[in-house]
């Protein structure tokens, strides 16, 4: 999340995320803000289904729910947009029609699992403190920031995301975005989230629809704050480096020109 003319230093969970996989892309993209030379075909697809998931939960919450031609409509229109905008990086040359294809099957989908979700709010940008009630510890420097994609009037946080692959059960018990989303919603609510549904979209050969139920508690909010504190404190040292153990990442990494040129690999 990019935030201009801020008084007050950031942290979100794609800066954490970033820093923990790889400190050298943290400071290619965070420090030198450096602009990606292209745009993953995931992360293209990724923006164009959310854009559209969200598009219809701001329908819903509004009470002028939108037909499912309509939601197909807008992916269509956003993805689109994105290939228009940005140069992509495709991984086949008959990548983009075929999702279009799956994005098309994804959110009929969804259209028929969640047309009776009722949002209480969408795209919920939050800005708080990094506070840890249980230990005490309070990261004075940087505000911690982030936009949940919907939240239920019965209190259920859900996410939506895209995989190309189907997610274990455990991928999601850890996940740090969503220890921060749920710490988020009891800081703005003051109260516990019902549950943490995780709604993948997985762009497999025959796409489908997986949810995935979780839930965190008081000691997932201390671990992740304790972390970011650890984190920030060596992004205040300077120390950044490559992380070389997933060369798969190496290889489709956006700063892979600057990487070799600032790092004798």
């Amino acid at each position: 999340m990019k935030i201009l003319n801020e008084e007050r230093k950031h942290f979100s969970a794609t800066q954490l995320t970033t820093y923990l996989s790889c400190p050298l892309k943290y400071y290619f993209q965070y420090e030198l803000q450096l602009p990606w030379r292209s745009v993953p075909s995931a992360v293209a697809f990724g923006d164009s289904v959310h854009k559209s998931v969200s598009f219809m939960n701001n329908s819903l919450m509004n009470g002028n729910p939108v037909s499912q031609d309509d939601l197909i409509g807008t992916f269509n229109k956003e993805w689109a947009t994105n290939i228009e905008t940005n140069h992509i990086e495709w991984r086949n040359p008959d990548e983009s029609g075929d999702l279009l294809v799956k994005g098309t099957a994804l959110l009929e989908i969804y259209y028929q699992k969640f047309r009776t979700f009722r949002p209480r709010g969408v795209e919920m940008e939050f800005r708080l403190p990094l506070l840890d009630p249980a230990s005490g510890l309070f990261i004075e420097s940087r505000d911690l920031v982030g936009k949940m994609d919907s939240v239920s009037e019965a209190g259920t946080i859900l996410e939506i995301k895209t995989s190309s692959k189907k997610p274990s059960q455990l991928d999601t018990d850890v996940n740090l975005q969503l220890t921060m989303y749920s710490f988020a919603y009891r800081m703005l609510y003051g109260t516990p989230e019902r549950q943490i549904l995780v709604a993948v979209m997985v762009k497999a050969k025959e796409p489908h629809l997986q949810i995935i139920k979780t839930q965190r508690c008081e000691k997932d909010y201390t671990m992740l704050l304790h972390l970011i504190a650890r984190v920030i404190a060596c992004i205040d040292k300077g120390l950044f480096y490559p992380n070389q153990l997933n060369p798969w990442s190496c290889r489709y990494c956006e700063y892979i020109a600057e990487c070799e040129k600032e790092w004798p690999l």
